[in-house]
């Protein structure tokens, strides 16, 4: 695409943004920071800020201090660096504690979705993109028929630290903090769309499928990579304590999506693991068994 700002929509009220990121018609003046454009309405999604932003907010700013909000802030500054080797042992731990089955089961769904990411092309939007395993699994397979990479999360300063983590300053990988129930795009936008568990991490699974088939292009496909609970389990009651239970249900996600519009919906499940305790996750619980899956659906 030529320019970002061209798909770019005002999810409050539906209408163009200007270059300044101003909306043309209900007047929400939205920002750009570190190369991140923040097209969040604080009107629609500011209930999901006790969520996904508080705990790393206050962590991202104990690390970088001001320098974080800053034009100081940069890849090789101290702050970042510091950040990044947190983040690193922080995943090194908590990988370490999988068990074997799971850490097998990972690796199957990893490869299986690997060949189909080198099968796409065109516009690639990457759902709740968070740490960035999917972009970089996109960025790894080199392929040349991916013209453009839109990477997307409700939280803006984890998609400035992905950014700089992923080495993602290249011209056609492009970071915008929306909301998934709510997003900043115009309509038939991407030919597909990836997800690494994000289905599992943003309420309101309907929504999300809904505005997943709004802003996909006639014939686009959604792609999820996700791990799924039973009805009955405990983790179960945990995913719907905090409203993700319709995203973590394969049953439940695949009928959203059908609801949605989806065409061609199927799941293949790569492997089964049961979970080790894990003190990083909420879901799932300890003990339960997962179907690690990937789902795949068509925009009529």
């Amino acid at each position: 695409m030529e320019r970002i700002i061209d798909i770019f929509m005002c999810p409050k009220c539906g209408c163009s943004i200007k270059a300044d990121l101003l909306c043309k018609h209900c007047g929400t003046q939205y920002s750009q920071k570190h190369g991140v454009y923040n097209l969040i309405s604080f009107d629609l999604s500011s209930e999901q800020e006790y969520l996904y932003i508080g705990e790393l907010e206050d962590d991202l700013n104990s690390i970088l201090g001001e320098s974080y909000l800053s034009r100081s802030f940069s890849a090789e500054s101290e702050q970042a660096r510091d950040y990044e080797e947190r983040e690193i042992e922080a995943s090194d731990h908590y990988y370490s504690l999988f068990n074997e089955e799971t850490k097998l089961a990972f690796a199957k769904q990893d490869e299986y979705m690997r060949q189909i990411v080198a099968s796409l092309s065109g516009i690639v939007c990457d759902l709740a993109t968070g740490g960035g395993s999917m972009l970089q699994m996109i960025l790894d397979s080199q392929n040349p028929h991916i013209s453009d990479i839109v990477c997307t999360d409700i939280n803006e300063l984890e998609l400035i630290c992905t950014r700089y983590r992923r080495n993602g300053f290249r011209n056609h990988v492009h970071y915008v903090a929306t909301d998934g129930r709510y997003m900043s795009f115009k309509n038939n936008t991407f030919d597909y769309i990836t997800s690494f568990a994000g289905f599992g991490n943003i309420p309101d699974a309907d929504k999300v499928a809904a505005e997943i088939y709004r802003i996909l292009k006639p014939g686009g496909k959604i792609l999820i990579k996700g791990s799924y609970i039973a009805k009955e389990s405990r983790s179960f009651e945990l995913a719907k304590s905090v409203g993700v239970e319709r995203g973590v249900v394969e049953e439940f996600l695949m009928d959203d999506l059908q609801t949605a519009g989806f065409v061609n919906i199927h799941s293949t499940v790569v492997a089964e693991a049961v979970w080790a305790e894990n003190p990083y996750d909420l879901i799932p619980a300890t003990g339960d068994t997962q179907r690690f899956c990937i789902i795949e659906a068509s925009k009529a």
